[in-house]
């Protein structure tokens, strides 16, 4: 879809656009997380040890990971809402099948259908968003597509919960499956609309960018940059309790409250920056600003070793300058995109997030184990200060 064919839609159309793609991001997170509350209980309903329920996981993640970037071609090729509901359907038949087949064998398939279902959203998303949001306020809709994840990662332990004292972990886990199928629903509409488009006359236009050439320094080096992005945070997010502890012998309290405080500012940082990315004329800035304010804060924490009140600070004011980076961060990948390969590009480059989501959390195992605490937050300033050096590259790169 041409800039001038977004103009023909109104306020109202991209408005539900929006809405809709934020609520299937909301199922994406919430499907990501659901089977972490239900462990304990799984144990005993499958009778497994916590290493094979981890392997479980580990699976969801390596599909996700291998299988993301081919799916962004199929986004590009069969229309993304399509993929989109193809992969709540896929999803949402995991967990229906663990609820059928309470058996480890079948927890095994479960993951792998999580993860293929997973791996839809991101190209799929972004592409739809890319497609019909006007370029004057993308900024503010790509925040608001990243809140909604974080949203579903927020509600899912709760609403979890809730279905397990209801009736018990086969009916969370049929019941979990029913709720992101009908919070797809949305996606029915637009559905057979995009169905009529793709049936239209092609011209020629409309031919596809190769896959060979998608592959540039650029697209490489945004792939680099989503895996920095995610060990820098994900380092923090997984060890932040631990490291909060053995750091500043502060009791495990002031680092759960830490934790929570550490996502509340980073969504909040990622809403106040869909607006500073609407208004920035330089991505690398934004990067600089964000990512180098978080890192010298993160810094400060091993540095100074500060009471309870000034570590929350800290960890608050890390988390919202490395939230308000975010939307400026999607912009950068539509601007690297060419206009027919929104879907296969964000395909490739957010698998950086898979990789970034594997080593994260070894990298701060192996510190937290070897006694350095301190390192959680050395190394996650360091991986801030190494994505502001990509983002800046790959935007004067792509200006040229």
């Amino acid at each position: 879809m041409t800039s001038s064919s977004i103009q023909t839609i109104d306020s109202g159309q991209q408005a539900r656009t929006l809405t809709t793609i934020s609520l299937v991001h909301l199922v994406s997170h919430f499907y990501w997380l659901a089977l972490v509350p239900l462990l304990p209980s799984l144990t005993t309903l499958l009778g497994a040890s916590y290493l094979e329920l981890g392997l479980a996981i580990t699976i969801m993640n390596a599909v996700s990971a291998l299988i993301q970037a081919p799916v962004g071609f199929l986004v590009d090729r069969f229309g993304a809402r399509l993929l989109l509901l193809t992969g709540a359907i896929v999803g949402a038949l995991g967990f229906i099948l663990l609820a059928l087949v309470p058996a480890y064998p079948a927890l095994i398939i479960a993951a792998v259908l999580i993860g293929l279902g997973n791996c839809v959203y991101h190209p799929a998303d972004y592409s739809i968003l890319s497609a019909e949001i006007g370029a004057d306020r993308m900024g503010r809709a790509y925040s608001i597509h990243t809140f909604s994840g974080y949203l579903g990662f927020a509600v899912a332990p709760p609403i979890v919960l809730l279905f397990l004292w209801m009736g018990g972990p086969r009916f969370a886990l049929a019941a979990i499956g029913i709720t992101g199928l009908l919070l797809c629903l949305p996606l029915i509409p637009g559905l057979l609309n995009e169905r009529r488009q793709s049936r239209a006359p092609k011209t020629a236009s409309t031919q596809k960018t190769s896959a060979l050439a998608l592959l540039t320094a650029s697209v490489v080096a945004l792939t680099v940059m989503f895996t920095l992005v995610n060990l820098s945070t994900g380092m923090m997010q997984t060890y932040m309790v631990a490291a909060v502890a053995d750091l500043l012998a502060l009791p495990q309290s002031i680092g759960a409250a830490a934790l929570t405080l550490f996502f509340v500012a980073l969504v909040t940082g990622v809403l106040v920056g869909g607006f500073v990315a609407d208004r920035a004329s330089s991505v690398g800035v934004v990067a600089l600003g964000g990512f180098g304010l978080a890192a010298v804060f993160a810094l400060a924490i091993p540095l100074l070793t500060p009471g309870a009140g000034v570590t929350l600070a800290l960890i608050g004011a890390t988390g919202f300058c490395a939230g308000l980076i975010m939307p400026s961060r999607d912009l950068l990948v539509r601007k690297a995109s060419p206009p027919d390969a929104v879907g296969r590009v964000f395909g490739i480059v957010t698998t950086g997030f898979n990789f970034g989501g594997m080593l994260s959390p070894l990298i701060g195992g192996a510190l937290i184990d070897g006694q350095a605490p301190a390192w959680i937050f050395y190394g996650s300033a360091g991986f801030m200060l190494m994505t502001v050096a990509t983002a800046i590259a790959v935007e004067r790169r792509t200006v040229r």
